[in-house]
């Protein structure tokens, strides 16, 4: 539902040129950020070099590298007509997932040779994931590098990085015509077409083939479980993909599909074409767009090739129907081969997530003016950008009580967090409440049982002077979800701009408002805690909910890097800066306070409160206001 409420705004957004071009600087901005890439990175020297020349007659083939960043390779095949007269248009192509050690260059040769055998300079780039120095595309959905996530990292940012700057390297070329320069690829090569030609203006005709669609549509056909995470850009400003064809249009655009490609649901390429199509004759270019469907699955094909060099044909060269010269002999991939084998050692592509993104250093401001300016920009944009899809409340939600269980001295709840989701609670209170009481909200883990939470809270319940509920936000029962189920909800969760544990995040944040309209209770006198991740879940609750008193952190994390995820928070702060912008509320740490927590302190010391971050070892202290460990253990 959220899904298709986002595609069906979006192709309101492009429906015209009219309801377009107010919104295209603001969305153009958001894309690049949602790549990695606002501001753009600074464009270090290229250190281009080619290793060797092919001579195959009517056309060269040119073994190149650049340095897209500082020690970031890009290899790379030139291929170049010949005889040439005058200036060529120029081709960048960027491949699929073929796997080479010698690179994926080396498997899409026959398109490099095609453009040059028909007067296009073409060179063709190696894809991070399949390159002669060794990076990676399958963070998230293969290899657990979960943080991707919480820096809003995705590895198209670096591949159109690295397009941009071949860009710039064919800029430096004698032969090539840098005011004609188009851009193609097929599957993931087309992932990189769309991203790159919407946010570069330099590209003049784009030909993504196989694959663009709707999230509507990949939601619902689930197409994530066969897509690499360099497919999607990180989604927190709720874009659709029909917002990256309005961002190259009015420029020429051609797209191809097959219709047996499960990658690229139909329906979901069909509507693309539908409104997209729209907006092109808005302009008066209808014919500057064209999707071709083809009846195969997820292939290339001698004829989609043809197609795109006839599509450059009209709109680099202004010809149409000439004769082509389609014939091509491959070379062995090992000849193609940059470096030979044996790439730079200082290589630093598998470290592209941190060069582009680095967490941020915290460093407590000196006065308590500049922590509050800090502290408001960061309010602002977690609301604003990492917390976006985040619905906003309503007022105390739903609340169904299950029939008591005898014995039982929990009684369960189901709370309406949103539209057709329900999470489970427990709660328990005195039978007789004479003034309001202090409340005690628990965000249980995955797999912790209630009788675990049970032992946490047991002076708590023999005192019995506090409402104590146990909360199991959505994906969180007593048996932990499967990896690979848990890993789909994630990846499904990021094309509505959530993850899982923002998702749960709501369920916090809506089970506070029940537990504050909860009958005797002192809604000015709520504890959120938690352990591991869900310790940072009840941290954000208070960041988002000031009306929240206090919280205490049952061994949380050290770092976003290990959860919770949330998308994009590493680009504003880490947890311990978290636990600074819920100063001056008390904040305790169950049994231990970790070092880098202690750099909080000092802002909590410029609010004249050090002594609110502090450690503790009893629950039921904390619940009725005590901050040290001064009374009676067995009182």
């Amino acid at each position: 539902r959220r899904k298709r409420r986002i595609t069906a705004a979006a192709a309101l957004e492009v429906s015209s040129r009219e309801t377009w071009e107010p919104l295209r600087a603001r969305r153009l901005e958001e894309m690049r950020d949602s790549l990695g890439l606002l501001p753009w990175p600074a464009k270090s020297p290229l250190r281009a070099r080619t290793t060797k020349t092919i001579d195959r007659g009517d056309y060269t083939v040119e073994l190149v590298a650049f340095e897209s960043l500082p020690q970031v390779y890009v290899t790379a095949n030139l291929y170049l007509p010949k005889p040439r007269t005058g200036k060529v248009p120029g081709i960048i192509y960027v491949c699929g997932h073929a796997f080479s050690e010698h690179g994926n260059k080396t498997a899409y040769q026959r398109h490099g040779i095609s453009f040059a055998r028909n007067g296009y300079a073409a060179i063709i780039l190696d894809s991070v994931q399949t390159a002669e120095t060794f990076g990676t595309h399958h963070g998230i959905g293969r290899q657990r590098f979960f943080d991707w996530y919480s820096r809003a990292y995705t590895p198209a940012g670096i591949e159109v990085w690295n397009a941009i700057r071949a860009i710039d390297y064919l800029e430096t070329r004698p032969e090539i015509d840098a005011a004609r320069i188009g851009m193609t690829g097929r599957s993931g090569g087309a992932a990189m077409t769309w991203f790159t030609a919407a946010v570069e203006p330099r590209i003049k005709a784009a030909a993504p083939i196989m694959g663009i669609s709707t999230y509507a549509a990949n939601v619902e056909a689930d197409t994530q479980r066969g897509h690499c995470d360099c497919m999607f850009p990180i989604n927190f400003p709720r874009h659709d993909m029909l917002h990256q064809g309005a961002l190259i249009a009015p420029r020429p655009l051609l797209m191809a599909h097959g219709i047996k490609d499960t990658l690229f649901p139909v329906a979901g390429y069909r509507e693309f074409e539908r409104v997209i199509g729209g907006l092109y004759a808005s302009y008066g270019l209808k014919g500057s767009f064209r999707n071709m469907e083809v009846d195969t699955g997820h292939a290339d094909s001698d004829f989609l090739r043809e197609e795109a060099i006839r599509f450059f044909d009209r709109h680099l060269m202004g010809v149409d129907n000439r004769r082509l010269a389609m014939d091509y002999a491959d070379l062995p991939p090992a000849g193609l081969a940059v470096f030979g084998g044996s790439p730079p050692a200082d290589s630093r592509n598998h470290l592209a997530h941190e060069i582009l993104l680095p967490v941020p250093v915290f460093e407590p401001p000196p006065t308590l003016a500049t922590w509050e300016q800090r502290r408001a920009r960061i309010l602002k944009a977690l609301r604003e950008k990492v917390f976006r899809a985040l619905l906003p409340p309503a007022g105390a939600p739903v609340v169904r009580r299950l029939p008591p269980s005898e014995g039982q001295p929990w009684r369960e709840l189901e709370i309406e967090t949103e539209d057709g989701v329900a999470v489970r609670a427990f709660l328990r209170k005195p039978a007789k409440i004479e003034k309001p009481l202090p409340a005690l909200l628990y965000v249980a883990s995955e797999g912790e049982e209630l009788r675990d939470i049970d032992g946490l809270l047991s002076a708590a319940h023999r005192r019995n002077a506090s409402a104590r509920m146990a909360l199991y936000p959505r994906a969180t029962p007593d048996t932990p979800l499967k990896r690979t189920d848990a890993i789909g909800l994630l990846r499904n969760a990021m094309h509505v701009g959530q993850t899982l544990d923002s998702l749960r995040l709501r369920d916090v944040l809506r089970a506070v408002e029940a537990l504050r309209a909860e009958e005797g209770v002192d809604p000015g006198r709520i504890l959120v805690a938690g352990e591991g991740v869900a310790a940072g879940l009840a941290l954000y609750a208070a960041i988002l909910d000031e009306r929240i008193e206090q919280v205490m952190l049952i061994r949380p994390p050290e770092s976003h890097q290990e959860g919770p995820l949330f998308l994009g928070v590493l680009r504003l702060l880490d947890l311990p800066e978290a636990v600074a912008l819920a100063a001056p509320r008390r904040v305790s740490f169950y049994s231990r306070i970790p070092p880098p927590y202690e750099a909080a302190r000092a802002v909590f010391a410029l609010y004249g409160k050090p002594e609110r971050l502090f450690l503790t070892m009893h629950v039921e202290g904390l619940l009725e206001g005590l901050a040290h460990h001064g009374f009676a253990s067995g009182n």
